[in-house]
């Protein structure tokens, strides 16, 4: 006795819910395109939000590369005790990419230790260690940058000092647009 194979086609289309008098039909023409509202331009995933005034015009605190504070070497490089706080921030934040790599390890651990080890006790002590650097690396590096503020805040401080009548000023997130002087 032998078995035809059918074809699975018409299944699979049921499936999905779509007709088979459907496929023979001849497509319908197009009458209208769908109207399109106004487009939102695309955002800048690299733009950094902090910005500093100086001189009357807003200059953007940091790189495109990150929350580095480098738009502000040009200016604090003619006050040693403004570099050296800049150079300092610089140099915290990019220390604190090591517990970015700790926390990932930790993570792994956690997955994969159960998947790896067979001894239930060995599962749980990798489980354990790994949540434990990875919750602890996300909290130390958490409190590390917002401490390393500090550092930035420093460096205009010793600016302004130097400069009292031209100082920086670091401007919130958000901050409505300078006005323009009035002639």
């Amino acid at each position: 006795m032998s078995r035809r194979a059918r074809n699975p086609v018409p299944a699979i289309l049921a499936l999905l819910g779509v007709a088979s008098a459907s496929l023979a039909a001849p497509p319908s023409p197009v009458t209208s395109l769908p109207q399109l509202g106004p487009q939102a331009a695309p955002q800048d995933v690299l733009h950094c939000e902090r910005q500093y005034e100086y001189r009357r015009k807003r200059i953007s605190c940091d790189s495109p590369l990150g929350a580095d504070g480098e738009g502000l070497r040009p200016l604090l490089d003619s006050v040693p005790e403004s570099r050296a706080e800049l150079d300092l921030y610089q140099a915290n934040r990019r220390s604190t990419e090591m517990l970015a790599y700790t926390g990932m390890a930790g993570l792994l651990a956690a997955i994969l230790g159960p998947r790896l080890l067979e001894d239930r006790g060995s599962k749980n002590i990798t489980v354990s260690i790994g949540l434990t650097l990875a919750l602890g690396s996300f909290a130390f590096g958490r409190s590390r940058l917002a401490t390393n503020e500090v550092h930035l805040d420093r460096a205009v401080q010793h600016f302004n000092r130097s400069n009292p009548g031209d100082p920086i000023t670091l401007l919130p997130a958000g901050a409505p647009p300078i006005p323009e002087p009035s002639r």
